[in-house]
């Protein structure tokens, strides 16, 4: 009898915690494919953007780092306004632990301070301002863009 009782406690905390477990997973799933979504609605909402050095309007005309500012604020997320103070804020993450709405930086060498920032979406891309105008869609592995990734952070929880 107390062999039966002790193997339906155990069975029952077995289950329990499993149980947990797949609702927080659901739970993380959710978020970044709310992520996701939102973030493919800001890259269309700032694809006519022109670049303005200090700028932070969708129609006046942002930097990248002004245009990161202002799309993190959908995620209630208030992160510091040019790239240098964005790079030393939030969360330092890996590159093979990215999550969409993460930040990523890049020396480029040119603007004020020869930095750059977009914002990673999912499989290996990311979106950012681009100097030409409009925020555009990239690849970290391109071959502009790889040798210049210099890290990365996270605001967005």
């Amino acid at each position: 009898m107390k062999n039966a009782l002790k193997f339906s406690l155990l069975l029952g905390l077995i289950l329990l915690f499993s149980a947990c477990g797949s609702r927080y997973n659901a739970g993380y799933v959710y978020q970044q494919s709310s992520i996701n979504a939102r973030l493919a609605s800001i890259q269309k909402e700032w694809k006519k953007t022109p670049y303005v050095l200090g700028g932070t309007s969708r129609i006046k005309g942002a930097d990248c780092s002004g245009f990161t500012q202002s799309a993190l604020k959908s995620f209630n997320a208030n992160i510091p306004r040019t790239t240098a103070t964005q790079m030393k804020g939030g969360i330092k993450v890996s590159r093979s632990n990215l999550r969409s709405g993460d930040l990523v930086f890049f020396r480029t060498g040119r603007g004020p301070n020869g930095l750059h920032v977009g914002i990673y979406t999912n499989g290996d891309k990311f979106i950012h301002l681009s100097p030409r105008g409009g925020v555009r869609e990239a690849a970290l592995d391109n071959v502009y863009w790889k040798p210049k990734y210099l890290g990365a952070r996270r605001y967005i929880k």
